[in-house]
């Protein structure tokens, strides 16, 4: 499983440009579902079995990334944000700008902080005063290694196991969700109705992709795998965020759209039981995930978000549990099981 979750990581996709990963996840989907097809925004649909209830497994593709918006006449290269970034971990980034003759390594960089006033060193460097560095003399020579406005950049981090069964790398939001849903599909034998499993684009700029996917498909009940925020680090108290690494896969209860639907919730407690595995359980006031968007719908679709844990999301240096990822694709696998029993 390590191996397919470093196979996604190193398929670097951002909101709006998820070719890379979605060719990848059709790769290793194909021997193991009946049909797969790409729809018109970029969701790859991959359906398995035949008959009733429809269920769809929904993980999101895209990861954060950056966009090329002005070169100056020195080469360097001004941005903006794909996504819900933390902007302090920005500076010092390396990046990989995608341009027309293939990638360009990036820095990020700002105005030195020996030289800043001692007012501009208490509050974290603005967006508008970053830059990326890619090496070039001047503003021809960055477009002669074929980098225009309009080009995104992503992470350039490593995949890196680390003590016992954790590892770390960048994208793992929502790399982990992809390996979620893989995982599940290839050892989903002999179950009653129809699975669609279900790679969606730009969830990272307003759950966008799993709109169009759920209203075609039309399914009975809906799970979106993402991963969540671990509280389980220094700072952070319990009662902010009561998540930990190692204590299984996560149900997101309440988010700032919605509620996890009662009848998802008991289905999801009872394949639990069955599959031998602990819950997690996450009550937030903000964030959002595929799940909160598939409840509206056509008439309405119960839905649940079932999250893998994840320290320092949404940075090149995430950390999950290997074991949380085992068992979430534990609790998935039996829950489409018997998804016939409960809808």
């Amino acid at each position: 499983m390590e191996k397919t979750l470093k196979s996604f990581v190193d398929a670097e996709s951002i909101s709006g440009f998820e070719k890379t990963i979605r060719d990848v996840m059709a790769r290793e989907l194909k021997p193991h579902v009946d049909e797969i097809r790409t729809d018109k925004i970029g969701n790859l649909i991959a359906r398995k079995g035949k008959g009733s209830p429809k269920v769809m497994l929904a993980a999101h593709m895209d990861e954060l990334g950056l966009m090329v918006k002005h070169i100056d006449k020195r080469g360097f290269l001004r941005f903006d944000t794909i996504g819900g970034w933390d902007n302090r971990t920005l500076p010092t980034t390396k990046v990989k700008i995608h341009g027309s003759m293939g990638p360009v390594i990036g820095v990020v960089g700002s105005k030195p902080p020996h030289l800043m006033e001692q007012e501009e060193l208490k509050v974290p460097v603005k967006l508008k005063d970053m830059f990326i560095d890619v090496g070039a003399k001047d503003q021809k020579d960055a477009e002669k290694a074929g980098i225009s406005v309009g080009d995104f950049a992503t992470r350039v981090a490593d995949f890196n196991k680390m003590i016992g069964t954790r590892v770390t790398g960048p994208g793992f939001d929502n790399r982990v969700g992809c390996t979620v849903l893989v995982e599940a599909v290839k050892r989903l034998k002999g179950f009653k109705g129809t699975l669609y499993a279900v790679g969606t684009v730009q969830e990272e700029v307003g759950l966008i992709g799993v709109r169009g996917a759920t209203f075609g498909i039309n399914p009975d009940v809906a799970l979106a795998l993402d991963t969540s925020i671990a509280g389980d680090v220094p700072e952070v108290k319990p009662s902010e965020a009561c998540l930990e690494l190692g204590k299984g896969p996560a149900l997101g209860i309440k988010d700032a759209i919605t509620f996890m639907n009662p009848a998802v919730k008991k289905w999801l407690q009872d394949s639990a039981r069955k599959a031998r595995v602990s819950l997690q359980y996450e009550v937030m006031s903000g964030g959002a995930a595929d799940s909160s968007a598939i409840p509206m719908i056509r008439e309405g679709i119960p839905s649940g978000g079932v999250f893998v844990t994840t320290r320092n999301i949404h940075s090149t240096c995430e950390v999950v549990d290997m074991k949380d990822i085992e068992d979430t694709v534990k609790l998935v696998t039996e829950a489409v099981k018997n998804a016939h029993k409960h809808f």
